[in-house]
């Protein structure tokens, strides 16, 4: 039988949808649940210890996130190419570039002080064996408060949403500690820029930010090259072919 949790241990709340959905979300991009898979909400209900209910509108969610196609009472998973992943991470950049440029000016000093502490420590610490793991724990969190500092609940819950739809990514990718040391000395060259209240700064690092992250996941997940900007080249090719202008995808 497939696992889908750890010792097989049966859900807890957060609410049950939103951990079902997250459950289901991190194995489909994993790949624990194979691209073409047939989905059975019976078989998954029983798999996660929960009623057929939470599954059932997790599924829902998974479909308008264009990751599972429904018809009728069943479920299969899509096949996610390159391009759509980094179509992921360029919404992802585009809202994560706005949060940080309006996070300068309002975020507290107490949260900045808080955020470089915690480099601080983990930049003298990097040597632990449990480094890794706090440093993807600093990661979540960091992105987090800067969102929360936007001022706008909306634009924090897009940027929450999207994140989780590249998580499984990242978790496949952060096996390597240098790509947690990139990533980590990348979270401190836009803290700098928000301590210096430089909302022009912030976004830039916060772009180059995403678009390495974006070079490394489909590099290593999909054995893609990209462009400057993160766009896979093979996209790159059939634009110019189509006669379109060379540059960002929208």
């Amino acid at each position: 039988m497939l696992r889908l949790t750890e010792n097989g241990a049966p859900l807890v709340r957060q609410t049950l949808v939103d951990t079902v959905y997250e459950t289901l979300l991190e194995a489909i991009l994993s790949g624990k649940i194979a691209s073409g898979t047939n989905l059975n909400e019976v078989s998954l209900a029983r798999e996660l210890g929960v009623s057929r209910t939470p599954v059932h509108e997790a599924l829902s969610w998974l479909a308008a996130d264009e990751l599972i196609e429904l018809s009728g009472s069943r479920a299969r998973v899509r096949t996610m190419s390159a391009q759509e992943v980094a179509d992921l991470y360029d919404v992802r950049q585009l809202l994560e570039c706005t949060a940080v440029e309006r996070a300068a000016s309002r975020i507290d000093e107490t949260a900045l002080r808080r955020l470089r502490a915690e480099t601080q420590e983990l930049a003298r610490t990097k040597d632990d064996p449990d480094w890794p793991a706090r440093a993807i724990e600093f990661d979540i969190r960091f992105h987090d408060v800067v969102a929360e500092a936007s001022g706008n609940a909306r634009l924090r819950a897009e940027i929450k949403r999207y994140r989780l739809l590249v998580r499984a990514f990242c978790r496949i990718t952060s096996g390597r500690v240098k790509h947690l040391q990139n990533s980590f000395q990348e979270h401190i060259s836009i803290l700098r820029a928000l301590e210096k209240r430089d909302a022009k700064g912030a976004n830039k690092a916060m772009a180059a930010h995403i678009q390495r992250r974006v070079k490394v996941v489909l590099a290593e997940v999909f054995h893609e090259q990209t462009n400057a900007e993160g766009m896979p080249l093979t996209a790159v090719a059939g634009r110019e072919a189509a006669g379109i202008a060379p540059g960002k995808f929208k």
